[in-house]
């Protein structure tokens, strides 16, 4: 399912397990990394990826930054 996502940053994000938060048994908590590109959170997912479950894997998806809902759909012509 494609979906255009603009990226900004120009680096990497460095995560550092000593900084990471402690369950209740004082082990590191899981960290979700976003896979499909509209989180708000970006790089972390935020959930935003449920936008997505009813995508077509023929067309190619524009989410509107601002309200995470698709706001541009045509046919993925990659794909062709």
């Amino acid at each position: 399912m494609p979906r255009l996502v603009r990226f900004s940053q120009t680096g990497p994000l460095k995560i550092d397990p000593s900084t990471l938060p402690l369950d209740e048994q004082g082990k590191p908590k899981p960290i979700f990394i976003c896979a499909c590109g509209i989180s708000e959170k970006f790089p972390f997912c935020d959930g935003s990826h449920k936008a997505c479950r009813q995508e077509d894997p023929a067309t190619l998806y524009r989410y509107d930054p601002a309200t995470r809902q698709p706001s541009e759909i045509g046919p993925d012509e990659s794909s062709a």
